[in-house]
């Protein structure tokens, strides 16, 4: 099959580089990175998280966690205690 994409220069110029640095020519190149994207899954993945999306749930996540006002005991010892080791 043969397919022809119209990309902007910058987009091509880092694609020309990337196989440059992968030791393999353009069409190689793209030909690997759509065959894997192929083979990932007939179903297409979930787009990727919004950063603001993301900040949102990271900081929810976060307000779970207590802030402690004292220092916890994180040593090994602490962990073993009474193990008879």
């Amino acid at each position: 099959m043969s397919l022809t994409i119209e990309l902007p220069v910058e987009i091509e110029d880092a694609i020309r580089r990337r196989a440059e640095a992968a030791g393999t020519d353009l069409a190689t190149f793209v030909r690997q990175v759509v065959t894997e994207c192929a083979v990932e899954g007939d179903e297409p993945s979930q787009p990727p998280t919004a950063p603001a999306e993301f900040a949102r749930r990271l900081e929810a996540w976060i307000a779970l966690h207590p802030v402690l006002d004292h220092a916890i005991d994180d040593g090994r010892e602490s962990f073993y205690a009474d193990r008879g080791e």
